[in-house]
Formats: C-alpha cells, sequence, structure tokens
C-alpha cells in the first residue's frame, strides 16, 4: 500500500467536541467516527484566541496564526471612521490551501467553508461558506457552479434557517446534515480533486441552541435532551458514506474548529468600561437598543406567505430595508459613543477591547493594558461566586505577524459558563439594555478551547491518539499526507506523530517552501453586500 494519500478528503464538524462524541462512540452510537479513529489518529485540537468560527477556520485554511492571516474576529472596528463591519476572505493576508494546490498544479476544491468569499480563483471550485452575503450572484468560483448546483439541489445555505419551534429547528438541522452530505457526494462524484474540503455547521448551531434541553429540569428535556445527540449521529452516518465515497488511497480528516460547552450567564463588558470611566456615551442605551424587536412566530407565518404571492420586485425591496436595518443596528451601540472622551469600547463577538487612538496615545497603552488586566481579573459573579473572566491578553501577547493590527488591543476569554453579551445581540433579540454587569443569552451552548482532529489513511499511524495539536498545524499536516510541503507563510508545523516510522523514513518532513504572495480575493466595496450578510446571519440564528 502507498505511503502517500492521492487525496486529502477532510469533513469540517462546525463546533464538534469529543465530550460530545467519545460518550457516543463508547455507546455504538457513533461507528464511522469509531472506525476512522481505530485506523487512524486523532486529538483533541486547540483552536484559536479567541476560539470563534471565522478566526479558526481562516487558520485551518492558512496554516498560520491570526497574526498572520489577519482574521481576527467576526467584526472589526475601523479606528478611524468607527464602522462596524463583518470580516471576509478580502481581510485574509495569506492563501489558503486550495489556492497552493491549485497553484502547484493540484485540483482542489472546498465548500461551506466559512469567510471564504470573496473565492480564490482555482484549478477546481469554492462554494463560500459563512459570512457570505445572500444577494450577490456570483459568489461562487467558478460562477457557473452555483447553477449546476442550485438547479439540483436548490438555494446554497451554510446552514438551515432557524425555527421558532424547537422540535422544528432540530428537524431542520437533521435535514441540513442529509442534504449537506448529498451535496458532498454529488461534488466528489463531479470531478476528482486532490484536496477537498466540506462544512457541515449543524453541530455548531445544535449546541448553541439545545445545551440547555440537556438539563433534567429542562421542561422540554424529555422530548429534545438527545437533540445534539441526534445531530451527531446523523453526522457519523455521513461520515460512513463520505468514507466510502473517497476511496481506500485517499487519506479522510475531521476538523472541528472549537469545541463546545454550557452558556450560564453573560458579562456585558461595555458596561464595566462605562463604570470605570473609559467609556462614555453621548446617547441613552437603553433608547439606542431598543428599536428593534424580532418578528412573533405569527409574523413569521404571515411573512412565508406573503413573500409566496408578492411580486418578486417588491420582496426584493423589503429584503433590501430589512438588510439595511440589520446593518444599521450593527453600528448602533459605535454611533453613542462619545468618541472625543472614551478611552475603548468592547466590540465584535469575542469580547475584543479597541483602544480610541484619538484618546489613548501609544505611551499610555501599557498602563491601558495593566488597568484592564487588574481590573478585569478582579471581577467577581455576586450570584455564582465565578471568575468570568479567566485570562486578559495584550493582542501583542498573542499574535506575531502583519495582521496583529486587525486584531483588537486587549483580548478576553471567559471562565466556564460565561460569554461577553455584545451590543447589537441587545437590539436584535429583544434583550432589555443590561443595567447591571450580568444578563441572560439567548443561547444555552458556548464556545471551547478545544475541537476534534481525527485523520487516517495511506501512511498515517493507527490507533494514536495525538497531543499538542493546534488548528494551523492541520493544514502542513495534510500537505504531508499529499507528499507535499508547508509554506513558509504557515506557523502551524506537521504533525509527525500522526504517521507511521516507515512514512518518516520515506519522506522526512521536508522544511517549508516559497508560497504564492500574500494576497487575497478582492471584495467589492459594496454596503449592500454588509447589510445583506447581517440580515442572513440572523435568520440563521446565529446574531
Amino acid at each position: 500500500m502507498s505511503l502517500t494519500a492521492k487525496r486529502v478528503v477532510v469533513i469540517g464538524w462546525d463546533g464538534a467536541t469529543f465530550d460530545v462524541a467519545k460518550p457516543l462512540m463508547a455507546q455504538g452510537r457513533m461507528p464511522h467516527l469509531a472506525a476512522l479513529l481505530a485506523r487512524g489518529v486523532h486529538a483533541p485540537l486547540c483552536s484559536t484566541v479567541p476560539p470563534v468560527t471565522p478566526v479558526a477556520w481562516t487558520s485551518f485554511a492558512t496554516g498560520a496564526s491570526p497574526g498572520r492571516h489577519g482574521v481576527c474576529d467576526a467584526l472589526t472596528l475601523d479606528p478611524r471612521t468607527h464602522e462596524v463591519r463583518f470580516v471576509s476572505a478580502a481581510q485574509r493576508r495569506l492563501p489558503p490551501i486550495w489556492r497552493i494546490l491549485s497553484d502547484r498544479g493540484r485540483p482542489a476544491g472546498a465548500a461551506n467553508v466559512p469567510v471564504t468569499w470573496p473565492p480564490d480563483p482555482v484549478d477546481g471550485f469554492v462554494i463560500p461558506g459563512m459570512f457570505t452575503p445572500s444577494h450577490v450572484e456570483d459568489f461562487t468560483y467558478p460562477p457557473e457552479i452555483r447553477r449546476e448546483v442550485e438547479a439540483k439541489f436548490g438555494t446554497c445555505r451554510e446552514s438551515p434557517m432557524l425555527d421558532p419551534d424547537p422540535a422544528k429547528y432540530l428537524a431542520n438541522l437533521l435535514a441540513g446534515v442529509d442534504a449537506r452530505c448529498e451535496l458532498t457526494l454529488w461534488l466528489m462524484a463531479r470531478r476528482q480533486l486532490d484536496y477537498f474540503c466540506s462544512v457541515f455547521m449543524e453541530s455548531d448551531r445544535v449546541q448553541h441552541f439545545f445545551w440547555g434541553y440537556r438539563d433534567p429540569a429542562h421542561p422540554r428535556h424529555a422530548e429534545l435532551g438527545q437533540a445534539i445527540e441526534q445531530v451527531y449521529e446523523r453526522l457519523d452516518l455521513a461520515l460512513g458514506r463520505i468514507v466510502a465515497a473517497a476511496g481506500p488511497d485517499a487519506a479522510v480528516a475531521i476538523v472541528s474548529d472549537h469545541g463546545a460547552g454550557p452558556l450560564k450567564r453573560a458579562i456585558f463588558l461595555n458596561r464595566w468600561l462605562m463604570d470605570q470611566g473609559l467609556l462614555v456615551l453621548s446617547g441613552d442605551l437603553a433608547r439606542t437598543l431598543a428599536g428593534r424587536r424580532p418578528p412573533s412566530g405569527l409574523r413569521r407565518l404571515v411573512a412565508a406567505a406573503a413573500k409566496a404571492v408578492l411580486p418578486a420586485s417588491v420582496v426584493e425591496a423589503r429584503r433590501k430595508a430589512r438588510s439595511a436595518e440589520h446593518a444599521r443596528i450593527n453600528n448602533l451601540f459605535s454611533s453613542i459613543v462619545d468618541w472625543e472622551r472614551s478611552a475603548c469600547v468592547s466590540e465584535g463577538i469575542a469580547g475584543g477591547i479597541f483602544f480610541n487612538e484619538a484618546v489613548v496615545s501609544p505611551a499610555d497603552r501599557p498602563a491601558l493594558v495593566a488597568r484592564l488586566k487588574e481590573g478585569l481579573a478582579a471581577i467577581v459573579d455576586p450570584e455564582t461566586g465565578a471568575y468570568p473572566f479567566s485570562a486578559v491578553y495584550a493582542r501583542e501577547e498573542l499574535y506575531q505577524g502583519e495582521g496583529t493590527p486587525n486584531a483588537p488591543d486587549v483580548v478576553t476569554l471567559c471562565g466556564p459558563g460565561y460569554q461577553v453579551l455584545v451590543p447589537h445581540e441587545i437590539a436584535l433579540y429583544a434583550q432589555d439594555a443590561p443595567t447591571g454587569l450580568f444578563a441572560g443569552h439567548k443561547w444555552s451552548g458556548r464556545h471551547e478551547q478545544y475541537g476534534v482532529f481525527a485523520l487516517a489513511g495511506p501512511g498515517i499511524a493507527a490507533g494514536v491518539e495525538l497531543a499538542d495539536a493546534a488548528m494551523p498545524d492541520v493544514t502542513p499536516t495534510l500537505l504531508h499526507a499529499l507528499g507535499e510541503a508547508p509554506t513558509e507563510s504557515m506557523d502551524g508545523r506537521v504533525l509527525a506523530g500522526a504517521f507511521t516510522a516507515e512514512t518518516l523514513a520515506a519522506r522526512p518532513v521536508a522544511g517549508a517552501v516559497a508560497g504564492a504572495a500574500a494576497t487575497a480575493p478582492a471584495a467589492p466595496d459594496d454596503a449592500a453586500a454588509a447589510a445583506a450578510l447581517a440580515e442572513e446571519l440572523s435568520d440563521l440564528g446565529y446574531m
């Protein structure tokens, strides 16, 4: 048998964790994952800091840390205009693995990987995933593959729509796994590529919304307490079909961008900054953020019925109006910050703190960082006695590279059960603006630091659990499985323990080689794109 894989197939399970998967394997409920681990290697995969979807999947795609690739949150705050914007692949400073392999003459493709719009031109295809505006016509590469996919499978969506009825939403998620599996198999059969990655988002969604149902005290525990496990079982069935289709000469990998665990309480970080005199508002917080209320179930039903009969031009006009409203909501909090008197503000989805350059000089930075570190570490939740922040970092402590200025000046990590409540969530989900530091959250599950990595195939060791595997290591390791070297832009390493001694003797881990120039696909300067993206993420229940 060859020691080098002819191709690599990567199955992304967004947010998957061994904390859920291993008990299911022990019960015989995930036999295909158990079989993959028995004939290959696996590891708890350390995510990026912060462990959020756009940051981690970009590290996966590039084999590099956030300081190098430049995507450090889902939202960024422009230091000059104070505008809050979504990230895109145009912000990414390094090429993804499918572009690298394509440039080396090896056809490659990616489907549903977050933050891959605008798509890179490749010998293969790119069907972008999360953070792709829904109104963009030619969002795939090549453009015609969208028409092929939608002719056979319908509208491209990164995950099923949220439903106000939890039972119906779970049904949507299970159907979404099946649909993603069928599309993945069709894409694999359409053209055999040397590298192909397909990401399933349902594991992340079910954990955010259904973690609380696992509690036996939950009123719907008997009905929905196994919702997460049901989605994992469905993912396992899909895995079995994809492994069979990949064939024996392929290496198959499973990757998740972060893990998951319970979310109990939210902390409104901006409230603490206000209490410390570091953030000053020029408008009323409660009044500013109270403008939007989510539609009731009846209103959603009426809207769906209306959409079916209204002329397309009317539906499109209404959609654009809603999109503009979502973009406005993202910037509501920024609009009432007194930028002449505020030293810093928390924006994004991960609890980062941005310094105001007009108030904080370079000489002032060390003292402000020290003040934030000391103050945030000392916060205690009076209801639980717990510390909501487990770590606070200056960005220079975490990141090195040309993308570091894209990161917040200070990065926070929450302790178990806590998550920062960010301003736009208050407006989108009809929460009253917190008068204190702590509040509830619409989710009952949150991201955790360790996700999942598994790899099996030609040249791969069998039944081995690896230690110290991190997200940037995945792509260099997959390149080695293909007999390819990583590029100089990657600071991830080849996980040598993933390979048999025979493989390493025949193909020692090679040094990095020069790669493509650090360029990203150009994004159109389109405010409507950002607005439509905000609407899309909200409809999916992610915002």
